[in-house]
């Protein structure tokens, strides 16, 4: 798990030393034949050591905006600034470091074992956290644990915890909304000069 831990600090830098360009900007372009869906998704990571002797915790805030073709995710500080950006086009990615100019573009099943050790594709987390679609083979095939609360009254989930190995990774999921409108998938990136790897663009 070397590996995951490395990438957890170079994300608790990215989520603590980049205070955000802007705070966050509402980025839905009028349009009456468009529509669009957003969630909030509160994240707290605890990655254990050797021994369970201690641990490393990091939490902060994404928003998922997403309509038919495109999504992208927001990270957020507890103020709202937006401190790094994720595009998303089927399972192709651009991760953009504002404040170190920096980008980087891949697979988002790439990212997510970079990250955390996950074995997901971007279907399978969107399934996951839009209707607590839990992907059975990698469960029953992997250490992977997932566990589903949903909202009261109904059958979406309102909170996720996954446990694998010496990591666990719970999401609370809130503030459903949509409406009509674009949402602004720009990714200016006349003002992000340099492509770099998944580690440069997550690093203070």
């Amino acid at each position: 798990m070397g590996t995951v831990k490395i990438a957890a600090v170079l994300l608790s830098a990215f989520m603590l030393f980049n205070p955000g360009c802007s705070r966050l900007k509402y980025d839905i372009i009028p349009d009456a034949d468009a529509t669009y869906n957003s969630i909030t998704l509160g994240v707290n990571v605890k990655i254990h050591s050797e021994g369970q002797k201690s641990r490393q915790s990091q939490s902060f805030k994404i928003l998922l905006k997403y309509d038919g073709a495109r999504d992208k995710m927001l990270f957020l500080s507890p103020l709202n600034q937006v401190y790094g950006q994720l595009f998303i086009e089927n399972e192709k990615v651009l991760l953009i470091n504002s404040k170190k100019k920096r980008y980087w573009r891949g697979r988002f099943k790439t990212l997510i074992d970079e990250i955390w050790a996950l074995d997901f594709t971007y279907a399978e987390f969107k399934e996951l956290i839009l209707a607590g679609t839990i992907p059975q083979k990698k469960a029953l095939e992997s250490s992977l644990r997932i566990s589903l609360e949903k909202e009261e009254g109904g059958d979406r989930p309102a909170r996720i915890k996954i446990e694998y190995n010496d990591v666990t990774l719970r999401l609370k999921i809130s503030d459903r909304r949509g409406g009509k409108g674009r949402i602004d998938f720009s990714p200016r990136l006349e003002k992000v000069v340099q492509k770099a790897t998944i580690q440069e663009v997550l690093e203070e």
